[in-house]
């Protein structure tokens, strides 16, 4: 007896690469736009980039003393 999913992954198993990569493709675009679409949102205040700059400075140089 097939589990509910089984027809799902057998058609994912034996769809050609072109379309695997494409489905693939089209779930990283729907995450990415949300991760955009979840920063826009975000009522806190952007930093300048200097200041994001120097952040990232100091986190890496922490990184490297790790």
């Amino acid at each position: 007896m097939l589990a509910k999913n089984d027809d799902t992954v057998y058609l994912m198993k034996n769809e050609s690469p072109d379309t695997q990569h494409q489905l693939g493709k089209a779930t990283y675009d729907a995450w990415f736009k949300a991760q955009v679409q979840t920063s826009l949102d975000d009522p806190r205040p952007s930093i300048p980039n200097e200041e994001a700059k120097h952040l990232m400075a100091i986190k890496r140089q922490k990184l490297r003393k790790a």
